[in-house]
């Protein structure tokens, strides 16, 4: 009797959780004519079968401000997505153990659209390279349990005068457990994402550095977004300064690539 067990197992998880293939550079950014390079590498012991394909979507958030991808966006997808005006090269391959695989993208120009940052998610689905049907097993029953490594990155290209900005309606700040949590609604000014960090602090009355926290930040539309500033345990009731000071400035992504603005900077106080 011959029986054979497929089942695939598509799993979410970062590349570096199970070092198979590896991306290089995460953010792609479409020079001024149109072109852009990734570095695909397979760290693993087997061949890996790559397939590439694009979907639009940003960054959004919950009701309490935590991010959340939203990929349904229609009406923003016609205003700041590439479309169909993106395609790769290769688009689907095998890399051999050890192998890289340089792919290129290249974004056609639409004159009928205005300056700005459009972008789109480039999604890279990888796994071990399925063997013939004459090479497998005929006896008995067998099992292949194929899993498949699915990463999502973000591809951008410039066009024309850009410019990007944040304006801030509302901040509130408040003590919750062992962390300062800032509460913030936002609007992205201009005609690009906001792409930086914020760089946030606590400070007592006397001046001194209480908490800390850093992060990248990618803002696209308007939203909520919240940030928590780690505290320590015992720290003592009182009164807290706590700055906020946004830049389009990150380490993963270069200077060149980035939409400049002005550094934001917001204080607020906070009593507990």
């Amino acid at each position: 009797m011959k029986i054979i067990l497929l089942s695939s197992l598509f799993v979410l998880i970062s590349w570096s959780a199970i070092a198979q293939v590896s991306l290089a550079p995460t953010t792609v950014f479409a020079d001024a004519n149109g072109i852009g390079t990734m570095y695909v590498s397979n760290g693993s012991d087997k061949a890996q079968e790559v397939n590439i394909s694009f979907l639009f979507g940003y960054p959004g958030n919950d009701p309490e401000g935590n991010v959340v991808m939203v990929y349904d966006d229609s009406i923003r997808a016609a205003q700041s997505g590439l479309g169909d005006r993106i395609r790769t090269f290769p688009r689907s391959f095998v890399l051999e153990p050890g192998q890289q695989q340089t792919v290129r993208f290249q974004i056609r120009p639409d004159r009928s659209k205005p300056a700005g940052t459009y972008f789109t998610r480039v999604k890279i689905l990888s796994g071990e390279q399925t063997a013939a049907v004459e090479d497998q097993s005929t006896e008995g029953i067998s099992a292949q349990v194929s899993f498949k490594l699915e990463q999502v990155i973000s591809a951008f290209y410039k066009t024309g005068e850009t410019s990007t900005g944040l304006d801030f309606s509302k901040f509130e700040a408040a003590k919750k457990e062992d962390a300062i949590v800032v509460h913030s609604e936002f609007t992205v000014l201009g005609n690009s994402p906001y792409l930086g960090s914020i760089e946030a602090q606590v400070r007592s009355a006397d001046g001194k550095e209480v908490g800390r926290q850093e992060q990248t930040l990618a803002l696209y539309y308007e939203g909520i977004r919240t940030f928590s500033i780690p505290i320590p345990e015992d720290l003592a009731s009182g009164t807290y300064e706590v700055a906020l000071t946004f830049q389009t400035k990150r380490s993963d992504i270069s200077v060149s690539d980035l939409v400049f603005a002005e550094p934001i900077v917001k204080k607020l106080m906070v009593s507990f």
